[in-house]
């Protein structure tokens, strides 16, 4: 069981860092790969491979500069799993963090908020 997935950032993808022994799950920077689905779709996997069946209890920390249309629609798709998983047991809440004068990330998190089945709490910094 490979229990820490990290990947580092590029020009166009965010930073990952998942680590099932801390309970940390982060993504950060800019995401804005031109395959968003290859980008993401390994990550989806990964967490559902390690997650599922378990009783983790953490936070999913999300800190993005920037983020394309296509890595909108994989940021809802891990929303949507870890719905899933939180019915599962675990108990997972979503953690945005904006930056103070990103009004337009902080209008983000508040959109993904009211849609998505999670906890979810938003964070200036």
């Amino acid at each position: 069981m490979k229990e820490v997935l990290e990947v580092d950032p590029s020009s166009t993808t965010p930073k990952v860092y998942f680590d099932l022994l801390k309970e940390e799950f982060r993504i950060s920077g800019r995401s804005m790969p031109e395959d968003s689905e290859g980008f993401y779709q390994p990550l989806r996997e990964w967490m559902r491979t390690h997650l599922t069946g378990t009783k983790l209890k953490g936070n999913f920390d999300l800190q993005l500069e920037y983020y394309n249309t296509g890595s909108f629609i994989r940021l809802m798709e891990i929303f949507n799993l870890l719905a899933e998983l939180n019915k599962g047991g675990c108990q997972f809440t979503v953690r945005w963090f904006y930056e103070s004068d990103d009004l337009d990330s902080r209008d983000d998190g508040e959109s993904f908020k009211d849609v998505v089945k999670v906890p979810f709490d938003i964070f200036e910094i």
